[in-house]
């Protein structure tokens, strides 16, 4: 391993969680430093690629030596400011009076996480880029970039092949976002070369930070150590999750971070309105259109929701009557044209929905119920997760009545689980389900705020009998 390898690694994490601290604040809570580091090392990576996007397009494989340092520079500012300013950010753990069993079934449950991790790893390292869509459409761009030397545009395959001396090159998803192939083009610089497994090998840092960005948010937001590491082991175990990153290349595992850890930013703002955690999740919610196109979705619904909750409580069901009446007379009245940042001017009618980067989408049933309940009950993507969820949901309903995050946050997923549902049951896309491919892969994306809701229900159930969370932890209460 060299040490350009080495510190492509280290200079997002140093960089992200100096940021991470110095935007969204270093209260005493217990938790603060592993949500430090998961979310920094995202944000970081994040960086990382956007900084190669911006300096190295002349100079693809020079892109570590020419973005290093302003990593750096980046870093460094937000280290001083953050400890400048805040202080001490984070408490020693602990596990409040939990007896010494409980403490053995929390480091087992580490390190069969350890192990987990230990054994994807091995798997990145044995082969490269695998899958079909893996290497035909996320690692194409980055690789063409990185051995030409150079950025090259691509266009329509029609185009293309009416302008056969031009120097732009074409492929079946031309207009993907690029953001994923730029943090690829950051590693493979720092490599050297194209080493395939060494730049997948990210794809298991994604894993750890969701791991780490989920126990260290669900502590800050009063969860108790054992159940934050029950569900920490729950997410990270899940089989479908860790083919993402066994077989390394897709962009689904990266939306399912970004989307997860900028949900627990934003209900850490409803919780003790650390205006800085606001600032970090519309950093990574504006992140995820640049990641995947369902990205551009799931911003446009979660700054709905985010926008709502902004508002004073009378205003909010006068603001979304408002909308529904708008949509409806659009609708019944010729239709309507709507921006969507990340998809462009989408054209809704009664019938159809026209999305540049799609094309146009009739909306008629598809009948594809057997398919999805199969998908997420059936196969062995999910274990109990599906039955999990509405055994909890039944048992802990109470928890929507006292809890304002979980609220807002059951609403969310309301909220992408009802598109899903009408992406699958009312479009072309029915087909996803129907071969078992992107139905899974979409419902993903949610997976980590999932978790997050069971989390929030089971705040107050007692694992140890003297190791329970309080309904309301104080921000500055000891760890």
């Amino acid at each position: 391993m060299s040490w350009q390898y080495l510190l492509a690694w280290l200079l997002p994490l140093f960089a992200g969680s100096g940021l991470v601290l110095a935007i969204g604040g270093g209260r005493r809570m217990p938790g603060n430093l592993c949500a430090m580091l998961g979310t920094g090392f995202l944000l970081g990576v994040f960086v990382a690629g956007i900084l190669c996007s911006l300096i190295a397009r002349e100079n693809v494989q020079g892109a570590f030596a020419d973005v290093a340092p302003w990593l750096a520079a980046i870093g460094i500012l937000a280290w001083v400011a953050a400890l400048g300013l805040r202080g001490k950010p984070w408490p020693e753990a602990s596990f409040n009076k939990s007896g010494l069993g409980w403490h053995l079934v929390w480091w087992f449950l580490l390190a069969m996480i350890a192990f987990r991790i230990h054994s994807l790893a091995s798997e990145v390292l044995l082969r490269p880029t695998f899958p079909w869509d893996a290497w035909a459409a996320w690692a194409v761009k980055p690789k063409a970039w990185f051995l030409l030397g150079h950025y090259a545009g691509y266009e329509p395959m029609q185009q293309w092949l009416a302008n056969p001396g031009t120097t732009l090159r074409t492929s079946a998803i031309w207009d993907y976002p690029e953001l994923l192939a730029w943090v690829q083009v950051w590693f493979a610089s720092a490599v050297g070369g194209w080493n395939e497994p060494l730049i997948n090998a990210v794809w298991l840092g994604v894993l750890v930070a969701i791991g780490l960005g989920s126990y260290g948010n669900w502590r800050v937001l009063g969860v108790a150590p054992l159940w934050a590491m029950i569900l920490a082991y729950g997410l990270l175990s899940l089989p479908l999750i860790d083919a993402h990153v066994a077989l390394a290349g897709y962009a689904d595992l990266w939306l399912a971070a970004t989307f997860g850890l900028a949900v627990l930013s934003w209900l850490r703002w409803l919780r003790w309105k650390e205006h800085g955690q606001l600032l970090l999740a519309v950093a990574l919610a504006f992140c995820m259109p640049f990641i995947k196109l369902e990205g551009a979705v799931w911003l446009l619904i979660a700054s709905v929701l985010a926008g709502l909750s902004l508002l004073p409580r009378r205003w909010r069901w006068m603001t979304v009557g408002a909308i529904v009446l708008m949509l409806g007379a659009s609708l019944l009245f010729g239709g309507l044209v709507l921006p969507v940042f990340g998809l462009g001017w989408v054209h809704m009618s009664w019938g159809s929905v026209v999305v540049p980067a799609l094309g146009k989408m009739d909306l008629q049933w598809h009948p594809v119920g057997v398919e999805m309940l199969s998908g997420l009950f059936t196969l062995p993507n999910w274990h109990l997760l599906w039955y999990l969820l509405p055994l909890v949901l039944v048992l802990r309903w109470r928890g929507f009545l006292v809890d304002q995050t979980a609220r807002w946050l059951g609403i969310l997923l309301l909220c992408c689980a009802t598109f899903l549902f009408i992406l699958f049951f009312f479009t072309e896309a029915s087909a996803w389900a129907e071969n078992y491919t992107s139905s899974n892969r979409l419902i993903m994306h949610l997976v980590p705020a999932v978790f997050t809701l069971l989390a929030l229900l089971l705040r107050g159930v007692s694992v140890s009998g003297s190791d329970r969370a309080p309904e309301s932890e104080a921000p500055n209460a000891p760890a």
